[in-house]
C-alpha cells in the first residue's frame, strides 16, 4: 500500500512556478560549434535526428558542414546496412566489416579537406545515428556490435582491408577488378562460390514487361531507339561478368550493342518513369516490391511474342562480403570469424591499436535548428568554452557565416522547482508511484529518494531536461534494483541548474511492502516502468522502444530468422 502525505504548503505548488518561454540570445559566436555530451549520450536536432556523443558545426551558412565526432563502436552502432532481426553471428560479421570499412576511410582520407573521416550515404555507409539501436530490434544490432568491439580485418601489413560487401551475390561473389578496375586486384576480394545466398529473395529474379512496354521504354533512349521495336536481345559475354555487352537488334535489322551495366541503369530509371504502377514489379514471394526495376546488370533477356523477360540474380555489385550469404552461412552454423574468412580470403577478425578510437561522420543533411541533449552537454566555439554542464534545446542559426546561439528558457538563473507531488492521470503499475515537479530552469533533473532519517535510497537521473513539467515513476526499488522495506520515505524531484545550484521539495510516502515480495513480482514478472518524461502516456513508449543502449546478448539472439522478412539496404 502506499500513502502520500499531504505536500508541504510552505513549499511553492506546481501552479506557482512561473514556467519562461523566451529564449536567452547569447548572440553571435565563431565557429566550429561543438556540443558534447559524451560517449553514448544522444543529441537530439530540431528535425528529430538523433546523433551520440557530439555534433560539430564546422561550416555554418552555405556550404554548411555539420559532423558526427563518436567513438569507432558508437559509430558501426549507427550503421544501418543489414536488418537489425538478422541472426547474431550475422549482424557480428557486418559490424567487423562496417568498422573496418570506416578505419579504410579514415585512412584514405577522402573527405579530410571538409573535416571528417566517412560520409553517411551508401556512398560510404548508411549512417543513421543513435536512431539505429533505439528502434525496432536495435538491441540485437549494438550486441553484435559491443561482441565484437575493437574487432577488424587487416592485411599482411596490418592495415585496414577494402572490406566492401553487398546484398545477394546470386551464387558467385565477383573479383574486385572485374567491378571496380580503378582500385585494382585485392587478394582478399577475389570471385568465391556463394551458395548459402539460396535464402535471399533475390538470389533469382524474373521481370516481365510487355512488348509494348519494352519498346516505348527503349524508344526514350539515345542510341536504343534505333532498335525499338525489339526483336532480339542478346547477351555477349557469361551472365556472372556484370558489365558484359548486349545486342539488342531491331525488327527492322538494326543492332545497338550496349553496356549491360548501362541498361540496367536506363531501364531501372525510365521504367518507373513510364509505368510508375507497374515498376519496379514484385518479388518472385511477393512479399514486396524489387529494390529497383532491374537489381543487378547480370541478367539475359529472352524477347517473345507478346512479353519480354528478363532473368536475373543477385542484387549490389557482388565484391566482398555477401550479406545475405552471410545470414545463410549463420543459419547453417557458421560463426562471425568463419563468415569473414568465406568472404575475404580467408582473413579473420582482430584487433590492432593503429584502429582510430574515435570517427568523424560528414552529415549530408547538414540543418542544425536546435540541440537537445540526454545528459548535460559542454558547448565550445572556435575551441573557447561557452557553457558547461548544460541541458535544455539550444537553438542554432546561420547569420552571415557566423553563428547566432541561443539558450533555452530560465538558463543563467539560479535552481528553482515547485514542491514534489503525487502526479494525477498518469497510469503506473500497482506497485509504483508517479511524481512530479515543475522547474523554472533547464538542468539535470533527478529522482532522490531518501528514507525518513536522511538515508538516500535511489538517485537516478530523469535527464537534461529544459523548464516546464516533468513527471517519472517510482518503482519501488533501491539503487541495486531490490525492493525497498516498508517504512517512510522522502521522494524529490530535484533539479541542479547549470551555475551548480540544486533545489528540491520532497513528497512524504508511507509505504507497505508485503513480506517477501521482489522487484520482478509486479506484472507478472516483467521489470516495472523505470521512468515517464513530462510528455506522458507517449514518452514512456518511446523510451520504452528506446530500450537500454546496452544489453547483454542472450541465447535467443540465435534463434532462427525468417530471411523473408529480412531487407538488408543498398551496400557498398
Amino acid at each position: 500500500m502506499i500513502v502520500a502525505a499531504d505536500p508541504d504548503p510552505a513549499a511553492p505548488a506546481l501552479e506557482d512556478v512561473t514556467v519562461p518561454t523566451a529564449e536567452v540570445d547569447l548572440g553571435v559566436v565563431e565557429a566550429p560549434l561543438r556540443f558534447a555530451a559524451g560517449e553514448g549520450v544522444a543529441l537530439e536536432l530540431a528535425d528529430g535526428r538523433r546523433f551520440l556523443d557530439t555534433i560539430e558545426l564546422r561550416q555554418p551558412g552555405d556550404g554548411q558542414v555539420l559532423v558526427n565526432d563518436l567513438t569507432l563502436d558508437d559509430y558501426v552502432a549507427g550503421v544501418a546496412e543489414m536488418p537489425s532481426r538478422w541472426h547474431l553471428e550475422a549482424l557480428k560479421a557486418q559490424a567487423v566489416a562496417a568498422r573496418t570499412y570506416a578505419w579504410y576511410q579514415a585512412e584514405l582520407g577522402t573527405f579530410a579537406a571538409r573535416g571528417y573521416d566517412i560520409c553517411d550515404t551508401v556512398d560510404c555507409q548508411a549512417f543513421v545515428g543513435a536512431a539505429q539501436e533505439e528502434g525496432d530490434d536495435g538491441d540485437r544490432w549494438r550486441a553484435a556490435v559491443d561482441a565484437t568491439s575493437g574487432q577488424v580485418l587487416v592485411d599482411a601489413d596490418g592495415a585496414p582491408i577494402l572490406a566492401r560487401y553487398f546484398s545477394t551475390s546470386g551464387g558467385r561473389t565477383l573479383p574486385n577488378e572485374v567491378v571496380f578496375p580503378s582500385s585494382g586486384p585485392r587478394p582478399y576480394l577475389t570471385g568465391v562460390d556463394d551458395p548459402a545466398d539460396a535464402v535471399s529473395p533475390y538470389h533469382r529474379w524474373e521481370v516481365t514487361f510487355t512488348r509494348e512496354e519494352f519498346d516505348r521504354i527503349l524508344g526514350r533512349g539515345e542510341s536504343l531507339a534505333a532498335a525499338s521495336p525489339v526483336a532480339s536481345v542478346e547477351r555477349l559475354g557469361p551472365v556472372d561478368e556484370p558489365g558484359a555487352d548486349l545486342r539488342v537488334t531491331g525488327r527492322d535489322g538494326t543492332e545497338v550493342v550496349v553496356d549491360s551495366v548501362d541498361l540496367r541503369r536506363f531501364v531501372s530509371s525510365v521504367a518507373p518513369e513510364l509505368y510508375p504502377d507497374r515498376f519496379p514489379t514484385a518479388r518472385s514471394d511477393g512479399f514486396r516490391p524489387l529494390p529497383t526495376t532491374l537489381p543487378s546488370s547480370r541478367f539475359e533477356v529472352t524477347v517473345g511474342e507478346d512479353e519480354v523477360v528478363v532473368s536475373g540474380r543477385g542484387w549490389g555489385h557482388a565484391v566482398g562480403m555477401g550479406q545475405y550469404g552471410a545470414l545463410g552461412r549463420a543459419g547453417d552454423g557458421a560463426d562471425h570469424t568463419e563468415i569473414l574468412a568465406a568472404y575475404y580470403g580467408g582473413l579473420e577478425p582482430t584487433t590492432s591499436d593503429a584502429a582510430p578510437d574515435r570517427v568523424r561522420v560528414g552529415l549530408s543533411r547538414p540543418a542544425v535548428g536546435s540541440v537537445t541533449p540526454d545528459s548535460p552537454m559542454t558547448i565550445t566555439a572556435a575551441g573557447d568554452v561557452v557553457a558547461e554542464r548544460v541541458a535544455g534545446t539550444w537553438g542554432v542559426a546561420s547569420e552571415d557565416g557566423r553563428v547566432r546561439l541561443s539558450a533555452p528558457p530560465g538558463w543563467g538563473q539560479p535552481a528553482e522547482v515547485s514542491r514534489t507531488e503525487e502526479a494525477v492521470g498518469v497510469p503506473t503499475l500497482p506497485r509504483a508511484i508517479a511524481v512530479e515537479a515543475v522547474t523554472a530552469v533547464p538542468g539535470l533533473v533527478a529522482l532522490r529518494v531518501t528514507r525518513a532519517a536522511g538515508e538516500v535510497v535511489l538517485e537516478r537521473s530523469v535527464g537534461a531536461r529544459g523548464a516546464g513539467r516533468h513527471v517519472t515513476v517510482w518503482d519501488l526499488t533501491d539503487s541495486e534494483g531490490e525492493l525497498v522495506a516498508t517504512g517512510t520515505y522522502e521522494v524529490a524531484l530535484a533539479v541542479t541548474a547549470a551555475d551548480g545550484s540544486v533545489a528540491a521539495t520532497p513528497l512524504s510516502v508511507d509505504l507497505e511492502v508485503p513480506d517477501g515480495a521482489t522487484a520482478a513480482d509486479a506484472d507478472g514478472g516483467t521489470p516495472w516502468l523505470a521512468w515517464l518524461s513530462a510528455a506522458g502516456v507517449l514518452a514512456a513508449a518511446l523510451a520504452l522502444l528506446r530500450g537500454a543502449r546496452r544489453r547483454t546478448a542472450t541465447n535467443e539472439l540465435d534463434g532462427p530468422i525468417d530471411p523473408e522478412r529480412a531487407h538488408p539496404r543498398r551496400s557498398r
